[in-house]
């Protein structure tokens, strides 16, 4: 199992190659806030683990299974920050944090049902256009 830092490494190389097309140290660095150095040793131990490859001085790729490692990071991620965001209608910067905090820990099962619940009540509010509305006034603080 991926530490909580190689995970957000990881999932940094995937959204880094959407945005940029390809994945430099540089990239990753100034996505997640930190020094080259950190990235260096972070990609290194990736590239142990079979999850991506990088020659030095070149670019960082996903391998297949670090592809497959990084979507499942980045989903759940996604999951919970709309979880967060849209269905208890938290901040955008406070769903993003807690998101952050909380991926690492949540398991495959938890995030299914979340998922699911999700889903039941997005089905819920097209029925009844009203019940999105009630629930946000709900959940809001007074």
């Amino acid at each position: 199992m991926l530490t909580e830092g190689l995970q957000d490494y990881i999932e940094a190389v995937l959204i880094c190659e959407k945005e940029h097309g390809c994945v430099r140290m540089k990239h990753i660095a100034c996505r997640l806030g930190v020094r080259t150095p950190s990235v260096n040793a972070a990609v290194k131990e990736l590239a142990r683990l079979g999850l991506v490859s990088h020659e030095s001085y070149g670019l960082v790729e996903l391998t297949a299974s670090g592809r497959q490692t990084a979507r499942s990071v980045y989903k759940r991620h996604q999951m919970l920050r709309r979880f967060f965001s849209e269905t208890l209608a938290l901040p955008d910067n406070l769903a993003e944090k807690t998101a952050c905090g909380i991926e690492h820990h949540l398991d495959e099962r938890t995030a299914a049902r979340m998922t699911r619940f999700m889903r039941f009540l997005d089905s819920q509010s097209e029925k009844h256009p009203g019940f999105a509305k009630e629930l946000r006034e709900a959940l809001i603080d007074e």
